[in-house]
């Protein structure tokens, strides 16, 4: 059995890491983080305005479960989708 190398509750990610992760891109990160309260609050390391929102991978991880399980489901035809 392999171990992961680092434990996802302790492994801090970047906004860039973070839309990477979810497939979106770093406005759907801000935007999100203003407009859905199901998403990460994430933290900073100093009351410095200039440092970086940092996230908890395994909350990311979590929120892309959440979406996963709440979406609808992609038409098997490409022809649906059009309008």
């Amino acid at each position: 059995m392999t171990r992961p190398k680092f434990d996802p509750q302790y492994v801090q990610i970047s906004e860039p890491e973070v839309a990477e992760i979810l497939g979106i891109t770093i406005e759907d990160v801000e935007s999100r983080r203003k407009s859905d309260d199901s998403f990460p609050e994430g933290f900073k390391d100093s009351t410095n305005w200039m440092n970086p929102i940092r996230f908890r991978l395994s909350d990311i991880y979590k929120y892309s479960k959440f979406i996963m399980a709440t979406a609808k489901p992609a038409p098997k035809d490409r022809e649906t989708n059009k309008e």
